[in-house]
C-alpha cells in the first residue's frame, strides 16, 4: 500500500512538474517544444485514472477530432484508436480557434473536471445538444454524438453501468502541434 502511495505521489510530482514548463499561450512556439512526450498523458490514460486526476491540473495529448463552431472555444481530442474523447474548453482567456486545428495534435494542460450523469442529466444532454445542433441534424457529427447519448441512456436504464462520467479539461495551457 505505501508503495502504491509512494508511486502515485511521484506520479502526480512528475505532472505537476510537466504541467509547469508548458507554454501561457495557445500559440506554437518552438522554444518550449522541448517538453518530454512521455510526460503527457493519452486521452485513455487521462480517462482510465480519471477518478485519481479528477480535479486536479494533468498534461494530455490528443488528435483534435471535432470543433465546437457555435462557440469556437471548445474541441474534442481522440486518442490514435478514435474510441476516446476529451473535451477541451478553452474558455475567455484564450482566442478563438477555428476548423483548420482539425487533425492537428494538442497538448493541453488543464484541470480535468469529471461530470458525473445519471439517467436524467442524459437526458438534458441529448436535449441540449440537439438545440445547439439545430440545422445540423444531416450531419455524421450530430448522427454520432445523438447515437452516442442514447447509447449512454440505455445503459444506464438497464442497469448495465449505474451512471456515466464524461471528463473535459478547462485548459490553462495548449499547444499544437
Amino acid at each position: 500500500m505505501r508503495k502504491n502511495v509512494s508511486f502515485l505521489a511521484y506520479a502526480m510530482m512528475l505532472l505537476l512538474a510537466v504541467s509547469c514548463n508548458q507554454p501561457n499561450s495557445g500559440q506554437d512556439n518552438t522554444d518550449n517544444k522541448t517538453a518530454v512526450k512521455s510526460g503527457y498523458l493519452s486521452v485513455e490514460e487521462a480517462i482510465e485514472q480519471g477518478n485519481l486526476l479528477a480535479n486536479q491540473t494533468v498534461a494530455v495529448e490528443g488528435i483534435i477530432e471535432h470543433v465546437c463552431k457555435h462557440t469556437w472555444k471548445r474541441f474534442k481530442i481522440v486518442d490514435q484508436e478514435g474510441k476516446n474523447e476529451l473535451k477541451i474548453e478553452l474558455g475567455d482567456k484564450f482566442p478563438s480557434v477555428d476548423a483548420s486545428i482539425l487533425g492537428k495534435k494538442a497538448r493541453v494542460t488543464g484541470k480535468l473536471i469529471p461530470i458525473r450523469m445519471d439517467e436524467k442529466m442524459v437526458m438534458q444532454w441529448e436535449q441540449k445538444m440537439k438545440e445547439n445542433h439545430k440545422g445540423d441534424e444531416n450531419t455524421l457529427h450530430y448522427r454520432e454524438e445523438l447515437a452516442l447519448i442514447q447509447n449512454i441512456y440505455k445503459q444506464i436504464i438497464s442497469g448495465e453501468i449505474p451512471y456515466y462520467t464524461m471528463y473535459s479539461v478547462e485548459a490553462e495551457n495548449y499547444e499544437l502541434e
